[in-house]
């Protein structure tokens, strides 16, 4: 089974102090590739379309993108700042039932916080989404990224998320774009692996409690992990096919930065499926993965590797080897 995550449109109505477009222009993904890549990502068992951005709810073609997805019985999921949810309501509810989860982000249960990450008065229009998914009987989740000014809240979040009856809290961490480098957000190895700790902790903890009375599920990304040993993220496992907004099967969707110079986008950017089928795209994917998996295997057998260390499986290896 594979997932495809598909950077839908660039275009955004918040402007936030850790994204990774930074300032790239509003686009929209192609519709057509899009319908090609659902078409043939069916023979390897495509399980959901994951759709990010920028806003997915700026899309232009999102109602056709619903009914692409509904007559090949597959689910959507989406990562959503939240703020355009009601003025959806009637997509929303069209199509509810093949929209496995909402990911809405928050970034701390502290409206300062938050809000000086992502906005004045986006805070209270988060939980206004909150309401509005109970409302419709939509799945939702809450999306953090951890950064300097919230990685001590975990166990205030989880218990937030409990609070407002969010389905799942999804932690991940920002990565060192120019945004985040700029704002001072970037966590060290330590405050990383401290987090992980507790984040790991959590999880044991949520698991055990079956009827949901105090913690909802929580879940890890990759960005988070650091430790010695190889483990391999959805893209690597070849579970996640990312597709960029220029139609390009790309590397990883946390690295479809803009703004870099153009021979590290070349890099990142695998084949362009207005060129290949999906079948050759996927195909020219995995063998790139192959040749990373292989080499991160020559670096983790060096002793004398500087890749070594708490940082190695973190997405911070593959920002360090792909020269970002």
């Amino acid at each position: 089974m594979i997932s495809l995550a598909i950077v839908i449109t660039t275009a955004c109505n918040l402007s936030c102090k850790h994204c990774l477009r930074g300032d790239a222009k509003a686009q929209q993904f192609p519709f057509d590739i899009l319908e090609k890549a659902v078409n043939g990502a069916k023979q390897f068992g495509l399980d959901s379309i994951h759709l990010t951005g920028g806003e997915p709810f700026l899309y232009g073609s999102l109602p056709q993108v619903f009914k692409l997805a509904q007559d090949n019985n597959v689910s959507i999921t989406f990562s959503t700042n939240g703020l355009l949810l009601e003025k959806n309501a009637g997509l929303i509810e069209r199509y509810k039932k093949i929209i496995r989860l909402l990911n809405i982000s928050l970034e701390s249960y502290s409206k300062d916080i938050h809000e000086k990450i992502r906005g004045e008065g986006t805070f209270d229009r988060v939980l206004g989404a909150f309401d509005f998914c109970r409302s419709v009987k939509v799945p939702f989740g809450i999306l953090t990224c951890l950064n300097k000014l919230n990685c001590k809240e975990p166990i205030s979040l989880v218990r937030f998320a409990r609070k407002y009856k969010a389905s799942q809290i999804f932690f991940s961490a920002v990565l060192p774009c120019a945004n985040t480098r700029d704002n001072g957000f970037i966590l060290s190895e330590q405050e990383r692996s401290d987090a992980l700790v507790e984040l790991i902790r959590l999880s044991r903890v949520s698991s055990m409690d079956l009827f949901r009375l105090f913690y909802v599920p929580v879940h890890i990304a990759e960005p988070i992990f650091a430790s010695n040993n190889i483990v391999m993220c959805n893209n690597q496992s070849l579970r996640v096919v990312t597709l960029d907004i220029d139609a390009s099967v790309h590397f990883c969707c946390f690295m479809t930065q803009y703004g870099l110079a153009n021979d590290v986008e070349k890099r990142l950017r695998i084949v362009s499926l207005r060129d290949v089928s999906f079948q050759d795209g996927f195909k020219l994917f995995s063998e790139r993965i192959h040749r990373l998996l292989l080499s991160r295997i020559e670096d983790f057998n060096d002793e004398t590797s500087q890749s070594k260390g708490a940082d190695f499986n973190s997405c911070f290896y593959c920002y360090r080897k792909l020269g970002l």
